[in-house]
């Protein structure tokens, strides 16, 4: 890894390579087997996928968005077509990559509220809905150039990652990439400073990113006012499971422009830091302690230990979540980082 605080033009070296491609391996191979899991031992597939490799998420995306871009295995996916020599390698228009920006905000919006419905509780529903999804990435990784059309394009995480990353703490080398063919414009990999309302000229994308920036803090805090349903009993639930984080996410965002026309629109970058911040911190507020055995659901910790921490650890977790991220998003030094050290344009 990386200290450069400026997107250099560093070329990864053969050896660099090689690592990288041995954990991106790695990380295929634990997708590919939670993915069965999934399907052959649910249980244990939705621990895995739920309970393990999701909550450490938000946190990466926070520390290090460019080493999960480098080994997610979703992105791994949609470039092997890419990587193969079989895409068609078209670019994208910028019109096109602005309603991408709304398409991946929709899917998000859609899908996170479906854990409770159905995807939290029945593998074979995520298990499907993931090998639809991968299906998904393939085909636009035939016809799109490197990641302009799922990886920087319709990806629902895309988002995420433009808000709690807009300011690393580290960066790492493209491992994707071997050359720049400016598929995407600005390429937030390799620009720094870009966060989800400015991170393209596109009025959709723009409005899209606002939507995100300044609602995700409610829409978090919303989804967790709603308990998980069995069976098919979450379909008769839809207007609970969307309504709560949809409504707080509207009330969270009026609280932003308000505010944003207080502070003026020369303090934007802040107040998305603060809000970011604010998204993060609700979201381990809930899950930190229910990862070490708190909030009476043994089966969703990472590891129980309810019956030998004090009784206190909750709130003292929620103090080092509100520090920690506090200190990584709003109150660290801007560096300029990026998330992953760009190589040569072609």
């Amino acid at each position: 890894m990386s200290d450069v605080a400026a997107p250099q033009r560093v070329l990864i070296s053969p050896m660099e390579l090689r690592v990288w491609r041995v954990l991106q391996a790695v990380f295929f191979l634990v997708g590919a087997v939670i993915l069965g899991a999934l399907f052959i031992a649910p249980k244990l597939g939705l621990h895995l996928l739920w309970n393990v490799l999701i909550p450490v998420a938000p946190a990466l995306l926070v520390i290090a968005p460019g080493l999960w871009r480098n080994v997610c295995p979703m992105g791994t996916t949609s470039l092997m077509p890419r990587h193969l020599g079989l895409s068609r390698r078209k670019h994208l228009s910028a019109a096109a990559q602005g309603w991408m920006a709304v398409g991946a905000l929709a899917l998000l919006l859609v899908i996170v509220p479906l854990r409770h419905v159905i995807f939290d509780t029945n593998g074979y529903a995520i298990g499907a809905a993931l090998v639809a999804v991968a299906a998904l990435t393939v085909g636009l990784g035939m016809v799109f150039e490197w990641k302009s059309a799922w990886c920087s394009g319709l990806c629902p995480v895309y988002p995420v990652e433009l808000l709690y990353g807009e300011e690393p703490l580290v960066s790492v080398k493209n491992a994707h990439c071997r050359s720049c063919e400016n598929c995407v414009l600005p390429c937030k990999d390799g620009t720094p400073d870009l966060h989800p309302a400015n991170a393209s000229s596109q009025a959709p994308a723009r409005w899209s990113g606002l939507i995100l920036a300044g609602g995700f803090p409610g829409f978090i805090w919303g989804w967790y006012q709603v308990p998980n349903y069995e069976g098919l009993e979450g379909f008769k639930h839809l207007h609970i499971a969307y309504g709560y984080p949809l409504v707080a996410m509207a009330a969270a965002l009026c609280a932003f422009l308000a505010l944003r026309a207080v502070v003026g629109a020369s303090r934007e970058r802040m107040l998305v830091r603060v809000f970011a911040a604010a998204a993060v911190i609700v979201y381990y507020w809930f899950k930190a302690p229910v990862m070490l055995g708190f909030g009476g659901n043994p089966a969703a910790a990472l590891i129980d230990l309810h019956a030998t921490l004090p009784e206190v650890t909750p709130w003292v977790l929620r103090g080092i979540v509100i520090a920690a991220f506090a200190w990584l998003l709003v109150l660290k030094p801007s560096r300029g980082r990026v998330w992953a050290i760009k190589p040569a344009t072609a």
